[in-house]
């Protein structure tokens, strides 16, 4: 007999809507989380486009309260690094970094993405020395200080909006040759006068010793390169998916993504996906849900088959 009826690995909007529906309907339910409760929105300011809330909710907020909702119905959570997954006929095994190990008749998989890396020189070697990944989080060490913010999407052009409060001029910097963050987004950077735009340039190395002192960048077209003096760099520049444990186990596609049916259903009977990490996944808050309520329900479904 298995641990619970089902487990499910990530605690972001996808995991904790997938965990409101299964204990809500009476299943025992166990959801792991690596990080913290609520997932990467907990470092957003404020989430503009989330339906309900015509002025916007910070991120913290949200997730708490979708962790809040879910635990009231009977979710248990705990805090886990899942590092493997082992599929048997009659169960499916979760093994974690801290040596534990549970079992479930069915699976979820929603453990979001993390950031990618510039992969440039210098990138590691000041990682905590002036580098940051969360504007939120440690935003104030910039105050009154040029920084530089690489990634011109949605995500990069609101942590540049955040940063330019703080900092006394933020440097946006885009490989591509143009934005693109969609418009409203643009139209705040456009008319924001301590925030100045890179396109078409790419970082080439991250400069300091014991701490930031500039990017060197190459224009568009430039054979030369070029140094911008800045005291710190925030990067966003897009999401890697975390399914480095799951090779082997479960359908990846071209971006290590999980490949699903518009059930959430993975070629596994009893392995649903949800969120960033399923393939075609458009990486907003509100598809994660979407996507959490669907796997929910399949593996109810699923689950019911078991108990006939």
């Amino acid at each position: 007999m298995s641990d619970y009826d089902a487990i499910i690995i990530g605690g972001g909007p996808a995991g904790l809507t997938a965990g409101l529906y299964l204990s809500r309907a009476n299943w025992k339910t166990l959801l792991l989380e690596k990080n913290c409760f609520g997932g990467y929105i907990m470092n957003i300011e404020t989430i503009e486009n989330y339906p309900g809330f015509p002025e916007g909710i910070s991120g913290a907020l949200l997730g708490s309260q979708m962790a809040d909702q879910a635990e009231k119905f009977g979710l248990k959570m705990e805090m886990a690094e899942v590092t493997g997954l082992e599929i048997a006929t009659t169960s499916k095994w979760v093994s974690c970094s801290d040596g534990n190990r549970y079992s479930a008749d069915t699976v979820i998989i929603a453990g979001g993405s993390h950031l990618k890396k510039l992969g440039v020189p210098g990138e590691e070697e000041l990682r905590g020395k002036g580098i940051i990944s969360c504007a939120l989080c440690d935003g104030q060490e910039f105050a009154n200080k040029v920084i530089a913010v690489c990634g011109g999407g949605d995500a990069g052009v609101t942590e540049a909006l955040y940063l330019s409060k703080l900092a006394s001029k933020v440097n946006l910097v885009e490989f591509m040759p143009k934005l693109t963050a969609t418009s409203i987004l643009q139209d705040r950077v456009a008319s924001n006068p301590k925030i100045e735009v890179h396109v078409g340039t790419k970082v080439e190395a991250i400069l300091g010793k014991d701490h930031v002192t500039g990017l060197e960048i190459r224009k568009s077209g430039n054979a030369k390169t070029e140094v911008l003096p800045v005291e710190g760099l925030l990067v966003h520049i897009g999401l890697d998916p975390n399914t480095g444990y799951l090779n082997g186990i479960v359908p990846l596609d071209g971006q290590r993504k999980i490949t699903v049916s518009n059930k959430m259903e993975t070629d596994l009977p009893g392995v649903f996906s949800a969120g960033d990490i399923r393939s075609g996944s458009y990486g907003q808050v509100c598809t994660a849900v979407g996507d959490g309520g669907t796997a929910a329900i399949s593996a109810i479904r699923y689950l019911q088959t078991l108990s006939k």
